[in-house]
């Protein structure tokens, strides 16, 4: 009797697996995604790397999904990237026609307690990632700092453009500051990356918090052919090659405690141009969407079209991303008090248009005014 039953469920779990795969199945995404148009949010301005990348993604994935659905990128720039995140979580759609970019500081913000979060991390859904390296603090190599260096950097002041409160490249520099002393005087509210570029050409300031070492190598190339910038330190699990002299923020730590916040710090460069869905898709789509991603990464066509335009690529499926979220977002007690401790900003911050032209300077958002 034991036996029958057994059989009997064994043979209902198959042909409950062959009907998630079913011509029927398929049919119904195919008929869903072909009278849709989806969206990939971007969380920066056009021309960085987040965007650079998800424009590729919006302009490809498509094809592999059954249906063939348009894809229409929108940049949502803001709070370095929580804008995005706050809207994609609460107020996107759930139906498997929104993805949306990452900023990849916002797990380890989240777990840190920060302001302003209404999302949880541990429940966005992992599309898959295009590209990871390691992020570099760096310096203008003509800047008046001379800073060249860690050791320089202890001894000199150098003055780093930055985007939002919460983004790396703001976090970065006001952690080395004070894990290590360092003097980097960080000028937050740039409108984008190409702004901070912009400025550190013009003499305005002297570097940047946080680049992504293969974007640089994408969209300002001469930055490093040219040796135009000096890095200082990397962000990431390990040096990459053409730097192998620079150290990462790791190397640097002194004390056990700080090596294992320098590691949940480091993680987001290797999360990188990472997408994601916001909860509650159905699992089937979820599942389409997924297996269009891994397909398209491995398609000779697609790979042409990234090496067109200069695009690296360092892919991952979606479990890999969500397990580097899930870390963070995991991450002891001890070291998630001592990032917090070295993530505190002394004295007043220095501000964009401080420096700068206010048209490269990120516009101030209206306050609604609440009713009485």
């Amino acid at each position: 009797m034991i036996r029958t039953v057994l059989g009997a469920a064994c043979a209902a779990s198959l042909i409950a697996a062959a009907g998630a795969f079913s011509p029927a199945s398929a049919d119904a995404i195919s008929d869903f995604y072909g009278s849709k148009r989806m969206t990939i949010l971007i969380s920066t301005p056009p021309g960085g790397g987040y965007d650079v990348y998800a424009r590729l993604l919006g302009r490809s994935l498509g094809e592999y999904i059954p249906g063939k659905p348009t894809i229409i990128p929108r940049n949502m720039p803001g709070a370095g990237g929580m804008v995005l995140l706050n809207y994609a979580y609460n107020k996107g759609a759930k139906d498997g026609t929104l993805l949306f970019t990452l900023h990849y500081n916002l797990p380890m913000y989240q777990a840190m307690g920060g302001r302003g979060v209404k999302y949880d991390a541990r429940k966005i859904i992992g599309l898959g990632r295009l590209l990871a390296s390691n992020a570099v603090t760096a310096v203008w190599a003509k800047s008046k700092s001379a800073v060249k260096t860690i050791g320089d950097a202890l001894e000199r002041e150098a003055v780093i453009g930055s985007t939002g409160a919460t983004s790396n490249s703001t976090v970065y520099p006001i952690v080395l500051n004070n894990m290590l002393g360092t003097k980097f005087k960080v000028v937050s509210g740039y409108a984008g990356g190409g702004s901070v570029f912009l400025a550190m050409e013009r003499g305005e300031i002297d570097g940047f918090g946080a680049y992504s070492y293969l974007t640089l190598k994408s969209v300002k190339p001469d930055y490093l052919t040219q040796k135009k910038i000096q890095p200082i330190v990397q962000w990431g699990p390990k040096r990459e090659e053409e730097w192998s002299h620079v150290p990462t923020a790791v190397d640097l730590a002194k004390s056990g405690v700080d090596r294992a916040a320098m590691k949940i710090a480091s993680t987001g460069p290797e999360i990188g141009f990472s997408y994601f869905m916001p909860p509650g898709v159905p699992a089937a789509r979820v599942n389409a969407l997924r297996t269009a991603f891994n397909t398209m990464i491995k398609d000779p066509a697609f790979l042409r079209e990234a090496k067109r335009h200069r695009l690296d690529l360092r892919t991952a499926d979606a479990a890999y991303v969500e397990k580097l979220v899930a870390d963070v977002m995991a991450a002891s007690p001890d070291s998630i008090d001592r990032l917090r401790q070295l993530m505190v900003v002394k004295g007043k911050g220095a501000r964009c248009q401080d420096y700068t032209a206010v048209k490269y300077c990120r516009k101030k958002r209206k306050r609604k005014k609440k009713n009485n």
